[in-house]
């Protein structure tokens, strides 16, 4: 089958033909949190069919969105990565996901919410206009492993890196917990009190988390607790 084009001469349907596919714009966000092998991908993409999801790859490669990369030994694997062209759409990404918040409550029956995805949230919800100025680090538990932010304000606004340095504090907390925390849906006392929270450092600071971020839901019931699974 070939491929779909619109018969306009526009810049947004050129883009819609790219990457308006179903599942498209998900690969490239998943894509955009770091080099991801085919079963990691498909594992993440809850829904998709094997033959979808390498369709999909196939025309990103192709359209020179991604590219293939062997692994140093031991791991050997073969993953998945954007080039500078597919980099290129990270800003679109931030935008379409603040759009997109304004629709995500309730949560819907059977959807669940991977880990690391909290970190394109952080990303896309930083305030952009003057916010607290302070340095606090965000571990959200994924098995064994962490995702590290760290999230810091100043004048100009939220600064969101993946990069290590020093934090004022650090904050542990499971990913609807992280999301609550910094939409000022759930208190610190609240979030350490359900057990899904820890922190280190200057626990004043925890007051300021929702301050570096814009968020406009409406709190669920259930700030905690509520909200899709892992």
């Amino acid at each position: 089958m070939g491929e779909f084009r619109y018969p306009q001469f526009c810049a947004l349907a050129r883009a819609a033909e790219i990457v308006g596919e179903r599942w498209t714009l998900l690969i490239v966000r998943d894509l955009s949190l770091g080099p991801l092998r085919f079963s990691d991908l498909r594992r993440r993409l809850s829904g998709v069919s094997s033959s979808v999801l390498s369709e999909r790859l196939t025309q990103l490669e192709r359209r020179g969105l991604l590219e293939r990369r062997v692994l140093e030994p031991p791991a050997a694997s073969t993953v998945y990565e954007l080039t500078q062209m597919g980099r290129a759409l990270q800003p679109a990404l931030v935008e379409l996901m603040r759009w997109g918040t304004r629709f995500m409550l309730p949560p819907r029956l059977g959807e669940h919410l991977e880990p690391i995805w909290v970190l394109a949230a952080v990303q896309a919800l930083a305030r952009r206009s003057s916010t607290p100025a302070c340095t606090i680090e965000l571990r959200i538990p994924d098995g064994e492993q962490s995702h590290v932010v760290r999230v810091s304000g100043g004048r100009h606004g939220t600064r969101v890196t993946r990069e290590a340095g020093p934090s004022d504090l650090v904050v542990t907390a499971e990913p609807m917990t992280a999301l609550a925390l910094i939409a000022g849906w759930l208190s610190p006392d609240e979030a350490v009190a359900s057990g899904r929270m820890q922190a280190q450092g200057d626990l004043a600071l925890l007051a300021k988390l929702p301050q570096l971020f814009e968020i406009d839901w409406e709190a669920p019931a259930d700030p905690a607790g509520a909200g899709p699974s892992n």
